[in-house]
């Protein structure tokens, strides 16, 4: 048989659609496959994690089929040791079966950073400097200067600090701050409501100090504290007597407070 009568032949033809329907089946079981193997279609809301430990994580993420993997771990003095403090991608992000999550636990070792230097700036921006090193604001001390609310000098545990000093993150930083003539009087504003967080920042910004802080029987341990607000206060609210910068307050705190 000549070639050219080979390929107008039936034979020919039938190898031709044979091989044309076996590439089509190759291709659709292909994409069958992988359709199955990704989950074409499916996806689930990823849970909330944070505050679970590693094995009530374990048990919620073998049962939605999820995978987790632990990338860091960061101290926080006001959460418990062990437990899940952040993860990524964040609760309710839509994904696959099989993804993994990345998970940041809340170390039982404080870690350690540098002090920043906090002299020669505004409070307020030692204050952020502060909190983006890791360290807490403490104590604010108002003396006179002829430079207002420039910081004088930092200190921990009642000592000065140098920049560059490694402490525990979490560490207390005292502060030192310039006050002119011109501004030594301010009003005690009204705390009631408030958390003892809360309370710190208003106190900073009316240049006043935090006296005896007590919490009454409401409170119970260090949780308790964090949530706590303000029921009573000394000297009382008002705006329309003028007390000496950097007045002590003193307040009470409780779990009962009117909101």
């Amino acid at each position: 048989m000549h070639l050219k009568e080979f390929f107008l032949s039936k034979l020919f033809r039938k190898h031709v659609l044979g091989a044309i329907l076996l590439t089509f089946i190759l291709l659709w079981l292909t994409m069958l496959s992988l359709s199955i193997y990704t989950h074409r279609g499916e996806s689930l809301a990823i849970p909330d994690f944070t505050g679970m430990t590693m094995e009530e994580a374990t048990q919620v993420a073998k049962k939605m089929h999820l995978r987790f993997e632990v990338e860091d771990s960061v101290y926080k003095a006001d959460r418990k040791a062990g437990t899940i403090l952040m993860q990524n991608p964040g609760a309710g992000h839509k994904i696959k079966s099989g993804r993994m999550i990345f998970l940041t636990l809340v170390s039982s070792v404080p870690g350690q950073g540098e002090v920043p230097k906090l002299t020669d700036i505004s409070l307020r921006q030692a204050r952020v400097l502060l909190e983006s090193k890791g360290f807490a604001l403490g104590r604010v001390d108002f003396i006179p200067s002829e430079f207002n609310d420039l910081v004088l000098e930092q200190k921990n545990l009642g000592f000065p600090v140098s920049p560059g000093t490694r402490l525990d993150n979490g560490a207390i930083i005292d502060l030192v701050v310039g006050q002119n003539s011109g501004s030594n009087e301010t009003f005690v504003p009204d705390f009631s409501g408030l958390t003892m967080a809360e309370v710190v920042a208003l106190l900073q910004e009316k240049q006043l100090q935090s006296g005896v802080v007590n919490y009454d029987a409401s409170v119970t341990n260090q949780s308790d504290s964090v949530t706590a607000k303000v029921v009573s206060q000394f000297p009382q609210a008002d705006s329309t007597i003028f007390i000496p910068a950097g007045s002590a307050v003193n307040l009470v705190l409780s779990l009962r407070a009117k909101e």
